[in-house]
């Protein structure tokens, strides 16, 4: 019986470590990029496997010991990068006065749900400011139309697909307009939002294709890398919110991050999985809210499910005083050159300057 657990566990443990391994390669293949979503899952087996070796290590060194060699770099490859999402506060303040506030909710509502209640109760519960809904259409723009008693101000585009998408807003819209960024199918929400103060900030909703396995994420990363070009050359700080399909320590994503200045809330918030309500394991954050400098974290706030596949997602913000202009910190030219080929290969027009 001993020898059968051996023999299950060295293999398991190599597929395990070579998955989590694997990801690290710089490819915009999906079946690569795709292996950076269970990095909690996968670090949680990878510590069980290694404490099952370690049991045989003593009897069975020369077959266990590489393989536990293997299993434990993964595992500390994974905390790495995890690390950063452990609640340690991060940039948060406790007070914030009212009309400097800003709510945020993104939902997901998954295409053939149909039933729109759990969530329109949700918003009167919480009365965020902004409202991104995506997965939307016109069964779903008829069942949302309630909320538009609170949240008079709203930008949709219904696509018949899965990328239809709503924004509303109890705060006045400035300039909205829908945008396919970087020459994707995927409509994007580019507006003003007034604040109570009767400041202006930049806010961009987005839903990127998801991933696909035999398909490259250069559509994906297009999307996101133009969203940042455009929040860096705004005068005005800016939030991005949406369903990206990417994990916040995806190498894309992070990318997307330093070349605008975006501020992660999870780092040093908490993990806050938005993926798979269906699942009680198989959990991920695929939905985000980033910020700029101007910005710090009040909450965050994962709402209970809904009947979609996705939690809705809360966010809280203070815009910060004595912090306009922005100044958003110098590009990395490797990322730059990166980005725009990117932007190239997805046949996007927008490219990003090297300044």
């Amino acid at each position: 019986m001993k020898a059968v657990i051996l023999y299950a566990l060295l293999p398991l443990g190599t597929v395990l470590a070579a998955a989590s391994l694997i990801s690290l390669i710089p490819t915009e293949w999906w079946a690569v990029r795709l292996l950076d979503f269970p990095r909690l899952p996968l670090a949680a087996a990878l510590a069980a496997v290694a404490v099952g070796l370690l049991c045989f290590l003593r009897e069975a060194r020369r077959s266990t010991a590489p393989v536990l060699a293997l299993v434990v770099c993964a595992l500390v490859v994974d905390v790495w990068i995890l690390w950063p999402y452990l609640p340690t506060r991060g940039l948060r303040v406790d007070e914030c006065p009212a009309e400097r506030r800003l709510s945020v909710l993104v939902a997901n509502v998954q295409l053939g749900n149909r039933d729109a209640r759990p969530l329109i109760g949700a918003v009167g519960r919480e009365r965020p400011d902004l409202f991104l809904a995506m997965e939307t259409d016109a069964w779903w723009d008829e069942a949302l139309k309630p909320v538009l008693g609170s949240m008079p101000h709203s930008l949709q585009r219904i696509t018949g697909s899965y990328y239809g998408i709503h924004l509303f807003s109890r705060l006045t819209l400035v300039n909205g307009e829908i945008r396919h960024l970087a020459g994707q199918d995927t409509p994007a929400v580019v507006t003003g939002v007034t604040l109570r103060t009767g400041e202006v900030v930049d806010f961009v909703g987005v839903h990127p294709k998801p991933p696909q396995p035999w398909q490259s994420a250069s559509g994906r990363d297009a999307q996101l890398y133009a969203a940042a070009a455009f929040l860096r050359d705004r005068v005005e700080p800016g939030v991005l919110a949406g369903d990206l399909n990417a994990t916040p320590w995806e190498i894309a994503v992070e990318r997307m991050a330093r070349l605008s200045g975006l501020i992660d809330p999870r780092r040093g918030y908490g993990y806050v999985a938005t993926w798979n309500a269906h699942s009680p394991w198989m959990r991920w954050p695929l939905d985000h809210v980033f910020h700029e400098g101007g910005f710090a974290t009040v909450s965050i706030e994962r709402l209970d499910a809904f009947g979609s596949d996705h939690f809705p997602y809360l966010v809280r913000l203070c815009r910060r005083t004595g912090e306009h202009p922005k100044t958003p910190p110098p590009r990395d030219a490797d990322d730059v050159a990166t980005a725009n080929a990117v932007l190239s290969a997805a046949g996007a027009t927008e490219r990003l300057q090297a300044r």
